[in-house]
């Protein structure tokens, strides 16, 4: 008799299994469908989520989509040398990602301010940017003022502000964060102040 009742439970238990739906992160089911056979009508069930915290890493917001980028950077920094030491010097500066989602940071953009055509900039000048542990950016800048910096150029994956980079990983408390600084060389006789504006891109990587 009582093989008879764990066999129904262990039966039991299966057919449980084979019901229950599996649901994605988001607490919807994933990959749910219904197959209406017969019929001339389907209901659908709606979720809604108004004000969606993209800091939250079960925030039902599309995996990839630009919502959940949440990233701080400076709004200023600076570089800077002296006639007696050619070696380009900066603070270090932060990138941190607030998001609940990794983000890969990418450098787009490196542009000459429209003054920067009136400077006459060292010839020996080269600006590169540097970010911690990666292998520096070379020539951002140079004494060739009509020249941009425009390649796309990968710069560091961030964990999520929880520090992992996927939903399973360790806890990293320190990988959503990333330092840059200004390094490079000029020769400069006297004062010259040139200007830039740098892009950072940012995409929101799945888990």
């Amino acid at each position: 008799m009582k093989k008879k009742v764990i066999a129904g439970l262990l039966l039991s238990s299966c057919v449980l299994g084979v019901a229950m739906p599996a649901f994605a992160q988001d607490g919807t089911e994933a990959d749910s469908q219904q197959t209406i056979d017969g019929e001339n009508s389907a209901e659908i069930e709606v979720n809604g989520t108004l004000g969606a915290d993209n800091t939250d890493p079960g925030a039902t917001i599309t995996e990839g989509d630009d919502n959940w980028i949440n990233v701080t950077v400076p709004t200023k920094t600076i570089f800077y040398n002296t006639a007696k030491d050619p070696v380009i010097k900066s603070p270090d500066y932060k990138i941190t990602n607030n998001s609940g989602r990794p983000v890969s940071v990418s450098l787009e953009r490196f542009e000459n301010d429209d003054t920067n055509t009136s400077l006459t900039l060292p010839s020996s000048y080269s600006l590169n940017l540097q970010v911690e542990g990666k292998q520096p950016i070379s020539n951002i800048a140079t004494s060739n003022t009509s020249t941009d910096f425009t390649t796309s150029t990968p710069l560091i994956d961030l964990a999520n502000k929880d520090g992992r980079m996927a939903l399973a990983d360790e806890v990293d408390a320190s990988s959503n964060v990333a330092t840059f600084k200004y390094t490079g060389t000029a020769t400069a006789t006297t004062q010259v102040q040139p200007k830039y504006t740098m892009t950072l891109k940012f995409d929101a990587v799945a888990w």
